[in-house]
């Protein structure tokens, strides 16, 4: 469902878009990414610590809380996006985790504070997108709300 009215300029923000199709896609990107880095660090110079796998995997893990927030404003059916959108956020912060140990053979406890970072990122985005999913049950709540003006009385006044 577009929540774009008629005569607006298109925007890919207005569109709800599946949200294992966004996952899919933000885990192709970072894989890409993650394969890049693989690269520069197997080439290149010896700067590159251990960590840039996790980075990537959390960076990619954060675009995609913020998109799907964004993106759950124009759900149709809200409760079903958002089950969704969970299934897709715990499975692309899984593959993330997974391709990063297997990329650097330590897991997320031993990389230093990664393991608290994920549980933030994890924690804020089921905040935000409870927060967004909650803001839309209010204004659907209020659009459907009848208001009835307050009736016009006529007094007279004792002069």
């Amino acid at each position: 469902m577009d929540a774009q009215q008629p005569g607006q300029p298109w925007s890919f923000l207005g569109k709800a878009y599946d949200p294992f199709l966004q996952a899919a896609v933000t885990g192709g990107v970072m894989v890409v990414f993650l394969l890049a880095g693989w690269v520069i660090r197997a080439v290149g110079p010896e700067g590159f610590s251990d960590r840039l796998p996790w980075i990537i995997a959390l960076a990619f893990l954060l675009l995609f809380a913020v998109f799907n927030s964004i993106f759950c404003l124009a759900a149709g059916k809200s409760n079903r996006y958002w089950n969704r959108s969970v299934i897709a956020f715990l499975g692309l912060g899984l593959l993330g985790a997974l391709i990063a140990w297997a990329m650097t053979g330590r897991f997320l406890t031993e990389v230093g504070s990664f393991r608290w970072l994920y549980m933030v990122v994890t924690f804020c985005y089921l905040v935000f997108i409870s927060i967004i999913n909650f803001m839309r049950a209010i204004v659907d709540y209020a659009q459907k709300e009848e208001w009835n003006a307050p009736k016009q009385t006529t007094r007279k006044r004792g002069y």
